[in-house]
């Protein structure tokens, strides 16, 4: 008797052949955006519907094209996927500026959005607005039809509001060593990581954060990696961009901050994405309820007159 004439088990079939499909108010996408960071929304109780949208709420979309100056969105598990004409996905309403990269914004008043509304993809993270351009570039951001507001009791879904409301204070804070740049792209990561392996392996419990900038979680996954503990960055309290008010900005870091100290961590490495002229990098800098728990700062500079600049 061989091994073959046994009777063989019931053979247990992998979740990916028998995963259903996402449905949010009965249309099928292919994936949520990172910047929605929590997985327990009962998308099935969730209604489509023309409105009013503003910085922060949910939109269904569909891709128009399989092209533009990107064509990957970053899912809620930190993957990329690629987008094909007629897919179907959740992403998030928010204002995008960049020297390199998709800029673009939702109006003060909002935008009007029903089926067939035409808006672009900004970001990886999939947050979609009215392109302003891309510098220096020929590529045309991915075009995208809107399929309506996502809502809940007839109320536009809110990405402050899935993740709770912004704090109105600052608590007492770890030390917090900040790492910002001249532009993207110079190293800021990078180098986040490497401070915090070095400070881990003085046994430190270091956590991570990404503070400002363009939300997506390649970045926060990288402090994760470096040993960071706690690791959140702002998309974590509903800010997708920090491209947005001032006000909003202070509660929601005043929040994030919050959150990393709950952790108890003896020491906080904090990264500023883009540059220090935007994204409220600024408006960071002048704070002085913040600005008090900055114990040193490390700028990563892609050239001399950009360091000028920055330290000027």
């Amino acid at each position: 008797m061989t091994p073959y004439d046994k009777e063989l088990p019931a053979p247990q079939i992998p979740d990916r052949l028998t995963g259903n499909p996402i449905e949010v108010g009965g249309i099928t996408v292919k994936c949520i955006s990172s910047n929605v960071r929590r997985t327990d929304i009962p998308w099935d109780e969730m209604q489509i519907a023309p409105g009013i949208g503003s910085e922060g709420n949910l939109v269904i979309v569909e891709a128009l094209s399989n092209s533009g100056f990107r064509a990957e969105i970053e899912n809620q598990f930190g993957r990329d996927e690629k987008i094909y004409q007629g897919d179907r996905f959740v992403a998030v309403l928010a204002n995008r500026h960049s020297g390199t990269s998709e800029s673009g914004d939702i109006p003060t008043e909002g935008i009007n959005i029903s089926e067939g509304t035409e808006i672009h993809l900004l970001a990886a993270g999939a947050i979609v607005g009215i392109k302003s351009g891309v510098p220096g570039k020929f590529t045309e951001p991915l075009p995208l039809k809107t399929l309506g507001l996502i809502t809940h009791n007839d109320k536009p879904v809110d990405l402050i509001e899935l993740c709770g409301e912004h704090h109105e204070f600052l608590g007492p804070s770890a030390p917090v060593i900040m790492v910002c740049g001249t532009s993207a792209e110079v190293g800021k990561t990078t180098t986040s990581a490497a401070i915090i392996r070095a400070l881990k392996s003085e046994e430190m419990q270091v956590a991570g954060t990404k503070f400002t900038g363009t939300g997506r979680m390649r970045d926060i996954l990288s402090l994760r990696d470096a040993g960071a503990t706690p690791w959140l960055d702002f998309p974590d309290v509903g800010l997708a961009t920090t491209y947005t008010s001032p006000g909003r900005f202070i509660k929601g870091i005043y929040t994030l901050f919050n959150y990393i100290n709950a952790g108890n961590p003896d020491i906080i490495v904090a990264e500023a994405g883009g540059d220090l002229i935007e994204a409220n990098v600024p408006a960071f800098l002048e704070s002085q309820e913040l600005m008090q728990n900055i114990k040193a700062i490390v700028l990563v500079a892609g050239d001399v007159m950009g360091m000028m600049g920055a330290v000027a």
